[in-house]
């Protein structure tokens, strides 16, 4: 029987230029880091966003709290006033007994029935607790 055996010489350090096969990160880390990117971007996309942060102080009111809604009319009803915004909005609003309206001419002085579909409002109002306006007052701008 023949001995095909030979030892071999233990190798050194590699040649300066050789290049060394990189080892392939594991599963788990690609999957974590992919995970972090993700959860980093919802974050930040949260906290950017001004009108989903508690308690902006910065931000405006929505239109109708504090600076007018702008619009036209729609329709009137009992306890109901339909506004149309510029953009192409259908906005409902809540009108009370003590909502006034205000206009140059007596003969508005009716009420909000005066109103006809197309007439040109602003309004202001107060947030009720379920969050719908309620209206203050109705300008009719000339």
């Amino acid at each position: 029987m023949t001995d095909d055996w030979t030892p071999t010489e233990p190798q050194g350090p590699p040649p300066l230029g050789a290049r060394r096969e990189r080892r392939r990160p594991r599963r788990w880390v690609v999957s974590l880091a992919l995970v972090a990117v993700f959860a980093l971007g919802v974050v930040g996309g949260i906290v950017a966003d001004r009108r989903l942060s508690v308690d902006c102080r910065t931000c405006p009111p929505p239109a109708g709290e504090g600076t007018p809604l702008i619009g036209t009319v729609e329709t009137v009803g009992e306890g109901v006033l339909a506004v149309r915004t510029p953009d192409g909005a259908l906005v409902a609003l809540r009108t009370s007994a003590e909502t006034r309206l205000m206009d140059e001419t007596p003969s508005a002085l009716a009420g909000l029935t005066a109103l006809g579909r197309g007439t040109p409002v602003r309004v202001i109002g107060v947030r009720d607790a379920d969050g719908a306006l309620t209206v203050t007052t109705v300008d009719v701008p000339r």
